[in-house]
């Protein structure tokens, strides 16, 4: 079972990630966050995208419904200042939900239906939130690999490495 302090850790280190990534992504501009560049979901936007559908995914089962029928190819958010809108408050609410789901809810049972498996999946919540941080992390590793093969610099993933967190003088 995870603990609130995993969950303000994770939460405050996926804010910080994803800080890092917009603010690269906006400085190589839209053609190169559009360029196909062979990655699962050809672009880096596409990545950034699904990242996010996948959130809202999640978070909609923890709050017992059912999220709106997707695919992993769709785009749901097409214009590149309405996905960082949209991340930007899917963190805050990562955020704030971390502050407040109780451990004896997250030991709770999810319903998980899926148009890939719709036969119903009872889930412990905590397995649905670890969920959500393990597929952050394995889709921005391959933005990052891609800012590397660019050259560019994205810093540090460690999680001790994060700025205000008090493991090591910022």
């Amino acid at each position: 079972m995870i603990s609130r302090a995993y969950l303000r850790e994770l939460s405050a280190h996926n804010e910080w990630q994803n800080d890092v990534v917009l603010r690269l992504c906006d400085d190589i501009g839209e053609a190169a966050r559009g360029e196909d560049r062979g990655m699962f979901f050809s672009s880096i936007h596409h990545t950034l995208d699904h990242i996010l559908m996948v959130d809202r995914a999640i978070l909609t089962y923890l709050n017992s419904e059912t999220p709106p029928p997707s695919s992993y190819k769709d785009m749901i958010w097409p214009e590149w200042v309405e996905l960082k809108a949209v991340r930007r408050e899917m963190d805050a609410s990562i955020k704030a939900f971390a502050e407040s789901w109780e451990l004896d809810w997250l030991a709770g049972e999810a319903d998980v239906r899926s148009p890939r498996r719709p036969d119903a999946r009872f889930i412990p919540r905590w397995i649905l939130v670890v969920q959500m941080f393990n597929h952050q992390t394995h889709h921005r590793s391959q933005v990052t690999a891609e800012f590397h093969r660019m050259g560019l610099d994205y810093g540090s993933t460690d999680i001790p490495f994060r700025p205000g967190c008090g493991y090591f003088v910022d």
